[in-house]
């Protein structure tokens, strides 16, 4: 769910700045957005694809918790119930860098990043069909599908984002923050179901 999340964002991104720079020489569609780590796993050190604009990467995952959830019972085709658990809630914080070479132009790449999530502050497949297109078998794996994506800008202190590129073992790079809540669909496995009721009686005394 987490990964289906991302590489949605990552071809809605992509196509929205391709669109609003108009710019095939230097920003050709597909060529602009990667999904990647800061930090090689393989040498610790700051890496980038040079030849993309802008790297969008996962710095914190948590649980979004709300008073009031319950369990859903779901009807199967043998006309049973499944009692399953709520959706899980994630809060997840999207790090957008912009790392261009040169300055002015990851300034702009920066810009387009918050216009974007500016004018697409929800997504849900009512809105934008390919939300689970990456899911390849979704009726055998329904787990990774999700419902519905939002998005608002995640503030942090000069403290907070010293640490953060610290932890990196990297200087500042332009880049901003996004708190993106994601809501998955039920996973419906290794469920016990229980006969559904199909029709009421009255008991004569």
């Amino acid at each position: 769910m987490i990964r289906t999340a991302f590489e949605f964002i990552k071809g809605a991104l992509d196509a929205y700045i391709a669109d609003r720079e108009n710019d095939p020489a230097n920003y050709s569609p597909g060529n602009i957005v990667e999904l990647g780590s800061v930090v090689s796993p393989f040498n610790n050190n700051t890496s980038f694809d040079t030849t993309k604009h802008i790297t969008l990467t996962l710095i914190g995952v948590e649980e979004e918790r709300r008073e009031g959830k319950r369990p859903y019972m779901v009807a199967t085709d043998d006309r049973k119930m499944l009692k399953l658990n709520p959706p899980v809630e994630l809060n997840l914080l999207l790090l957008c860098i912009a790392h261009s070479a040169d300055y002015n132009t990851a300034l702009r790449d920066l810009s387009d990043v918050v216009a974007f999530f500016q004018a697409n502050a929800v997504f849900d497949e009512q809105k934008f069909p390919d939300l689970n297109a990456s899911v390849l078998a979704p009726g055998e794996e329904p787990w990774q599908r999700i419902d519905r994506l939002s998005f608002r800008l995640h503030n942090l202190s000069f403290e907070q984002q010293n640490n953060l590129w610290g932890m990196f073992g990297s200087k500042y790079v332009p880049s901003v923050i996004y708190k993106m809540t994601l809501l998955t669909v039920l996973d419906t496995r290794s469920r016990e179901a229980t006969p559904a009721i199909v029709e009421l009686g009255v008991l004569d005394k």
